[in-house]
């Protein structure tokens, strides 16, 4: 038996170029409120963005350690190479980690690695999928698709915060996207930090 809300056995793959697009123009161009009447018709908010963030915002430690370890990597010019991830330097931050490949020119991505605090939070354990295999019935993973392309165009970090579906148990994601290069300076890999806010009460999930 598929015990999945109704919602999502008819959901649709994450497709709508137009629409990524859309938003990815308006991440880039740091301008919320072009985010927001995408949204209307849900029943979660519009998520919010911030580039460069400082420690000081990012507030959840798992964060702060993945801030202080990409910047410490990265060189005087360019970005930390994706053979500077060290499971051991990142040992506090490493079950709110994802790792995902750079795949048909950022229009899809292949989860190397999906953090087991992450996979609990969110119900489910992405590894080895690629992010066009997903069925979604909520926004937010398409926005998160216009994150990745907006930090290929704009190689800064990238901190987001969004409301998650009603039948993930958390209230809040926080995200910090962090670009990783492969040896010929290209973006091949995000190293994303995804940690989750509070819990919802039973009568959250339930709408009451």
């Amino acid at each position: 038996m598929d015990n999945r809300p109704p919602s999502a056995l008819n959901a649709a793959p994450m497709s709508d170029r137009a629409l990524i697009e859309s938003l990815t123009r308006a991440v880039l161009a740091d301008d919320a409120t072009a985010i927001e009447p995408h949204f209307t018709e849900g029943r979660i908010a519009a998520p919010s963005f911030s580039w460069n963030p400082e420690p000081t915002m990012l507030g959840e430690a798992p964060l702060k350690v993945l801030h202080k370890w990409w910047h410490a990597q990265r060189p005087a010019r360019g970005l930390p190479s994706i053979d500077a991830v060290d499971p051991i330097a990142l040992k506090d931050a490493l079950g709110y980690l994802m790792i995902l490949d750079v795949l048909d020119d950022g229009w899809d991505y292949r989860y190397r690695l999906y953090g087991t605090a992450i996979a609990q939070s969110a119900k489910r354990d992405y590894t080895g999928q690629r992010t066009s295999e997903l069925k979604v019935v909520s926004l937010i993973p398409t926005f998160y698709i216009a994150c990745y392309r907006a930090v290929l165009a704009r190689p800064e970090p990238l901190m987001t915060r969004n409301e998650p579906p009603s039948e993930v148990a958390t209230k809040i994601w926080t995200r910090l996207l962090l670009p990783l290069s492969a040896s010929d300076g290209r973006i091949a890999r995000f190293i994303v930090g995804n940690v989750p806010g509070s819990w919802r009460r039973p009568e959250d999930e339930t709408g009451a």
